[in-house]
């Protein structure tokens, strides 16, 4: 078949719900609740909030550092190892539900915390992860800085699939740098609040869908009483500004019209992928409206602390490698 593969319309679903704060076992079963009723409505392709599991450092904002040091020491132990357990689990309920999954953890490595989203295929496969390329604000206390090795589209049956995490999507790099790898097909997660109000959210994720040709599924935490209850702090000073929608490519109008501000539950619309072709022909700066003064450079090599050199002193590696195949 020559003529351009456009993948069938589908339906999408979008989670705004709070999970079970520094408890990632109930978390975990909340998510996978969460996904089999999302997948009950058919939905092939289901975005949860940012960090679900378990929980946003909210300490961070609002605590001294020394006495928000043991909530990010809870922390620690209640994330997520990629690989582990709780992928498996994942990609279990991925698979059961027949759907793509994205979703939002702390993840675990070594001695150093990654805000993270993970990727799975209906086939329950993680196919990859994507670490916040910087926390913002006082989550730098928490959290570790991702690099450009974790920056992907993925090619799936949905669409190309990417996303970005929260304040990542006021940078305006990251998200053209996804346009420019082919995303058609955009998760936008969100902590359960913002420091303005949720127009943050809104704003922010419109504007993806529209400057970068997307459909988005905009998902956020609702801060739950737990949270409140935890850190001594009242619904003034820790306020709920949820917002979950789903919004066309290019257009940037609604799809399904958002939940309360402080509701849980899951909003649905159908993704059309070949409806987003005429919206390209407006703005498509990747392409034809790409300003051609002005390119960017992408560096996606992982960065490690250390890098081990085998060669002798005095040579390079590469020679020490030329010396050995002679």
């Amino acid at each position: 078949m020559l003529k351009l593969d456009i993948p069938p319309k589908y339906k999408a679903a979008a989670v705004q719900a709070a999970p079970v704060f520094l408890d990632l076992d109930a978390s975990v079963d909340k998510a996978c609740a969460l996904i089999r009723e999302a997948a009950s409505h058919g939905a092939k392709l289901i975005a949860l909030p940012e960090v679900f599991l378990a929980g946003g450092p909210y300490w961070a904002w609002h605590l001294p550092m020394g006495r928000g040091g043991a909530f990010s020491a809870e922390l620690f132990r209640n994330a997520v190892e990629v690989p582990g357990p709780v992928v498996a689990m994942l990609g279990q309920a991925a698979r059961e539900a027949q759907a793509y999954v994205v979703i939002g953890v702390n993840e675990r490595e070594g001695k150093t915390l990654y805000n993270t989203l993970l990727y799975f295929s209906p086939g329950g496969e993680l196919l990859g992860k994507h670490r916040k390329f910087r926390p913002t604000g006082p989550e730098k206390l928490v959290w570790g800085d991702g690099d450009g090795s974790t920056h992907e589209v993925y090619d799936t049956a949905v669409g190309k699939l990417g996303g970005l995490i929260c304040g990542e999507h006021t940078m305006s790099l990251p998200a053209y740098t996804l346009a420019a790898m082919g995303e058609q097909v955009h998760v936008a997660a969100w902590l359960g609040f913002t420091l303005a109000d949720r127009s943050l959210a809104e704003i922010c994720s419109r504007y993806h869908a529209i400057a970068h040709n997307s459909y988005v599924l905009c998902s956020q935490l609702v801060v739950g009483q737990d949270v409140l209850d935890r850190l001594g702090l009242t619904r003034e000073q820790q306020p709920v500004n949820a917002w979950t929608a789903i919004i066309e490519a290019g257009s940037g109008k609604l799809l399904t019209e958002p939940l309360g501000w402080d509701e849980e539950g899951i909003v649905y619309a159908e993704i059309d992928l070949g409806a987003a072709i005429p919206k390209y022909f407006i703005h498509e700066s990747t392409g034809h409206y790409w300003p051609k003064p002005f390119s960017v450079v992408f560096d996606d090599r992982p960065k490690a602390p250390v890098r081990r050199m085998t060669a002798f002193p005095g040579t390079s590696a590469d020679e020490e490698a030329r010396d050995q195949r002679d």
